[in-house]
């Protein structure tokens, strides 16, 4: 069975990568650049596809954060020490 330590420590790590994965999927990096469009372009579903990203991307990086402070936390989580075997 894992320890509280051990356990924090993993899910920081687990929020970590879910947080840099959801910002490679959302990086405006990921799409061609808006140009200003033409007569059929359509405005309001760009909009709604930018904040949704946005959104997103905000997710991501809460994510990271709290992965990083759980691996903080855990550092200050005593290790089970001396465990009797049984």
């Amino acid at each position: 069975m894992l320890d509280l330590k051990t356990s924090l420590n993993s899910l920081g790590l687990l929020l970590t990568l879910a947080g840099i994965w959801v910002l490679y999927v959302n990086s405006p990096l990921n799409v061609a650049a808006f140009d200003g469009g033409d007569f059929e372009t359509k405005h309001e579903d760009i909009e709604r596809e930018t904040n949704k990203r946005n959104a997103r991307m905000k997710f991501a990086v809460y994510a990271l954060l709290a992965g990083g402070v759980l691996q903080l936390v855990s550092n200050y989580v005593p290790s089970k020490c001396g465990a009797e075997p049984g």
